[in-house]
């Protein structure tokens, strides 16, 4: 029988002929706890309770939450689909180092997020009716969708240690949009068993046991006294994701690449992201946007000034810039780091205590600040290197089959020299470095040999997490208008290694893969790898080129070129750095040479006379 060769770049099922899948990586590293860690882990907070994630770097913040939590933090929506505010917590089947819970295909309880406890002793006897605790939910988001036997539930603790299921109580059935948040409100039971000091809620997903299957998304946890069933209204308002790039399709772009067309219009285009009002009234907010040159701490350009939106009730608005000003960034430099700022005018503030006491003095909690989720930031590159991603891998794109490739396109307008090619491989269900493989630079996906414009054998590196590994190209390598950076897997062990995903951008077309020698353009998943190559000045880097009264002509050639001037020696080089075959003879006051190679390419042309050398590129053109 023959064997099936797969490959795995995941968002469907494992059925039918599928050769596409995602997996599951460590988004955060273990929580490493200090030697009092016990005392610490243990100590009781108080009411309220508040964390909307947005300030996390992947972390569970221990501020709110026990470290032992296995849920995980993923930065911007990650898994969500516009989230009530920017990050949400995802629930699936490895834990917070992206291990599995269990090796085989089995059920049962995955990723838990736990609170830190929480003495309700210092709730007035007459305020235990109005403690709430309120959340929002997705099932499946961006990531896989739980089977009907699969669960998210909520605990609260009793004072004998036993866990009480709260929610869902039949007969309630979970929404099963995935692009909505559904929101509830859970009243704490007026019971001495549970108004004690040290009372934990805890969300536990069941699922299956061996990866990142059957997803849950968590956000805007909270918990306080002087709440009701209908108390849904929050005076917050806040982004849900992350600017996007003002750089059509890339988050990052060779230097030379956007100065190369004078006012870079195609190139520019509007950026954006999502403000949402979690209040239940009409509610105006304005918001700006401004570009950053953070090297010189010089705003650069205003792409939003006060521009209003009119939220309704519970409303999410996209807030779009202008384009920005093409003249306002600085050609006589050779790179530009850039961030893009939206800050929004909200009226927000602490959290409120005494919101239902007219008559006094407000009272704010302040270390509940709502206004941490009305700026939010990301960052462009204008530099050396390509990139469609944004740095953050949600999941990874794998492949456990020997010879299996994955190859990504790229577009350059230039004559480019690729000296480097930059991959983040994430830990998956192993760290996976160590695992042999190749990095390949293509030209066209034809699978013959002159496709081939470099190669390099090496072994995958795991720097740590979203930390991006170097592969040298050694001469660098020429590359001109659409090229591929491809992979493949040399491990015969069967097990899977991939590359980061980012599933915050879309660049899905651009992934091909095979796995029997033929190429099949990816139709199936969202993403963007996490592969970046960055570009150098090619072979004639460290060339001395300060010979003069050599002429080298003509430029393109039809496969003869003469060479007038006085030198010692030639070296006729590939843009790979090969010796290219040549033949040579005297032509009047000039050295005519003439190549073996007849197809139309890019050469080398290097010059030697005492010590010093001049190189001279060629295009032949037959």
């Amino acid at each position: 029988m023959k064997q099936v060769a797969v490959v795995f770049l995941m968002l469907i099922s494992l059925i039918g002929n599928a050769q596409l899948r995602q997996l599951s990586i460590q988004h955060s590293a273990s929580v490493k706890l200090p030697a009092n860690a016990r005392i610490q882990e243990i100590g009781s907070i108080t009411l309220p309770f508040w964390d909307d994630f947005s300030t996390s770097t992947g972390l569970i913040d221990t501020t709110w939450w026990m470290p032992s939590s296995q849920a995980q933090i993923i930065p911007r929506p990650g898994n969500g689909i516009l989230p009530p505010t920017v990050n949400v917590v995802t629930f699936d089947g490895v834990d917070a180092n992206g291990n599995p819970y269990s090796p085989t295909d089995s059920d049962g309880p995955v990723d838990s997020l736990v609170s830190k406890p929480i003495d309700l002793t210092k709730v007035p006897a007459s305020l235990r009716s109005t403690v709430y605790l309120s959340f929002f939910y997705q099932v499946k988001g961006l990531g896989n969708q739980p089977e009907p036997e699969d669960s998210l539930i909520l605990y609260f603790k009793k004072k004998d240690g036993d866990w009480q299921k709260v929610w869902p109580i039949a007969p309630e059935k979970y929404a099963t949009d995935p692009t909505i948040f559904t929101e509830k409100l859970i009243n704490v039971p007026n019971d001495a068993s549970y108004f004690y000091d040290g009372f934990q809620f805890k969300f536990q997903a069941f699922g299956r046991q061996n990866g990142w299957y059957d997803n849950w998304n968590v956000d805007y946890v909270y918990m306080d006294k002087r709440r009701s069933s209908g108390d849904n209204s929050y005076l917050d308002r806040a982004f849900t994701d992350l600017p996007s790039s003002f750089l059509k399709g890339y988050t990052a772009m060779p230097f030379n690449e956007f100065a190369a067309n004078a006012n870079h219009a195609q190139f520019l285009t509007n950026s954006s992201t999502w403000l949402r009002t979690l209040e239940n009234i009409v509610q105006p907010v304005e918001f700006t946007a401004i570009i950053t040159d953070t090297l010189n701490n010089v705003v650069l350009d205003t792409i939003a000034n006060s521009e209003e939106l009119v939220l309704f009730p519970k409303d999410i608005l996209e807030a779009v810039s202008a384009l920005p000003d093409p003249s306002k960034f600085d050609l006589t430099v050779d790179s530009l780091y850039l961030e893009i700022m939206y800050f929004a005018k909200t009226g927000d503030k602490f959290l409120i205590d005494s919101i239902y006491n007219t008559g006094t003095d407000t009272v704010f909690y302040p270390n509940i600040n709502l206004r941490v989720n009305d700026t939010v930031r990301s960052y462009v590159t204008i530099h050396d290197f390509f990139a469609y991603d944004d740095g953050s891998a949600e999941f990874g794109a794998g492949i456990n089959q020997l010879d299996g490739r994955i190859a990504y396109q790229f577009i350059t307008e230039n004559d480019q020299f690729i000296n480097r090619v930059e991959f983040y491989f994430p830990n998956i269900s192993r760290n996976q470095a160590g695992s042999p493989m190749e990095v390949h630079i293509l030209k066209d996906l034809k699978n013959e040999q002159e496709s081939f414009l470099g190669m390099i054998t090496g072994a995958i590196q795991h720097e740590g997490i979203n930390k991006y590994v170097s592969y040298n190209f050694l001469p660098p390598v020429h590359v001109a208008d659409t090229f591929y950076i491809g992979f493949r897997n040399l491990a015969d062990d069967g097990l899977w290694t991939a590359i980061g995903l980012d599933k915050n951008s879309n660049t899905g077309s651009k992934i091909f893969y095979s796995v029997d020698g033929s190429w099949i353009q990816n139709v199936d998943i969202e993403g963007s790898l996490m592969i970046r190559p960055h570009f150098g000045e090619g072979i004639v880097s460290g060339i001395e080129t300060n010979l003069k009264n050599i002429d080298v002509y003509p430029n393109p050639s039809s496969g003869k070129v003469n060479i007038r001037g006085e030198f010692n020696n030639i070296f006729v080089l590939d843009i790979t750095g090969r010796p290219i075959e040549y033949s040579s003879t005297k032509y009047g006051q000039d050295v005519q040479l003439s190549f073996a190679i007849k197809n139309n390419s890019l050469i080398f042309i290097v010059l030697e006379k005492d010590g010093q050398n001049l190189v001279k590129k060629i295009l032949l053109s037959y």
